[in-house]
């Protein structure tokens, strides 16, 4: 949230909610899918874009391969899963992000409240910067709608990965029967992810008065110096630190997963070991990378991920549209 709003300005907020609301669609009808293309692994299931891919036929097929190629290599961008696959991740996950996600909220609220004169002001600069052809900025010669447009919805798709198929992959593995059922979880997802927590991220930043430093990509700094306006230093940077922690950890392990998922679709079980390992020493190269660099890296494949995907799920939207019905 943090950069887009430094690439594209305030406008971009505005068309991160764009891609949520589309995003709500798009996340039920990967889920839905995935729940009911998916196979019995075992004890359970595995579900995910190249199972639903594959329904199509055998034509669909080098897709279905494209897809788990490239998401197993998008996962490279996050830290291994522990032993325990998807129930293992799934009870990590539960018990770590509401809670946090309940923190992160309150204590952004707080400093929203500290300054709850100017939210006015930070709604209008979200609304006219989405649709001004050129809105100045301190510092800079401004932002345009293209720009807002641009990083919003770059941003967005991957603050919640619909379109990505991604999280399709996890659902796919749930115990539920009813694909519809399962994919309304898809929009609660959207939903929280996006129009709750990036959107109180964004109105801290921007109701806070803190200098933003426009057309660059800041990090967890920018929200954190939001939030030293009305907490003391200290324990801002402790929360904060803790926050980024336990989001990354339950991120990374469901990635993991998505990766390990991927490669059994590919070469079987004997592929998961060797793939975990790499996937492990992944870690040292990610923390030598440049952050402008994994950025790039991960845009670049999520869009190639998003082809195949999206693909499959305009040839299948009619039957997603009847899971819609159920």
């Amino acid at each position: 949230t943090a950069q887009a709003i430094a690439m594209g300005g305030p406008g971009a907020v505005f068309w991160m909610w764009a891609a949520a609301l589309l995003g709500m669609a798009v996340k039920f009808a990967e889920i839905s899918l995935s729940v009911a293309t998916r196979r019995r692994d075992g004890a359970g299931y595995s579900g995910g874009p190249m199972y639903y891919i594959g329904s199509l036929g055998e034509k669909f097929r080098p897709l279905a391969l494209m897809y788990a190629l490239l998401a197993a290599l998008s996962a490279f961008l996050r830290r291994p899963e522990r032993r325990g696959g998807a129930a293992g991740v799934g009870r990590a996950a539960e018990r770590l992000v509401p809670s946090m996600a309940g923190l992160f909220l309150l204590l952004s609220l707080f400093v929203l409240c500290c300054h709850a004169q100017a939210l006015p002001a930070a709604l209008r600069a979200i609304v006219t910067g989405a649709f001004s052809p050129r809105t100045a900025v301190s510092g800079i010669g401004g932002f345009g709608t293209a720009q807002a447009i641009q990083w919003g919805l770059r941003r967005g798709a991957f603050s919640n990965e619909a379109g990505l198929g991604s999280s399709a992959i996890a659902h796919g593995s749930a115990a539920a029967r009813s694909p519809g059922e399962q994919g309304l979880w898809g929009i609660f997802e959207v939903f929280a992810d996006t129009i709750v927590i990036c959107t109180a991220t964004a109105l801290t930043i921007l109701c806070s008065g803190v200098g933003i430093p426009w057309g660059s990509s800041p990090g967890a700094e920018l929200l954190l110096s939001a939030w030293e306006t009305c907490i003391p230093a200290a324990p801002a940077a402790c929360f904060m630190a803790l926050s980024l922690l336990l989001f990354a950890f339950t991120s990374v392990l469901g990635w993991a997963l998505y990766g390990t998922q991927c490669v059994r679709f590919l070469w079987g079980e004997k592929a998961a070991a060797p793939y975990r390992l790499c996937f492990s020493l992944a870690i040292t190269v990610g923390c030598l990378v440049s952050l402008r660099t994994v950025w790039a890296a991960a845009d670049l494949l999520n869009g190639l991920m998003a082809i195949p995907n999206f693909i499959a799920l305009f040839a299948l939207s009619g039957k997603a549209a009847k899971y819609a019905e159920m």
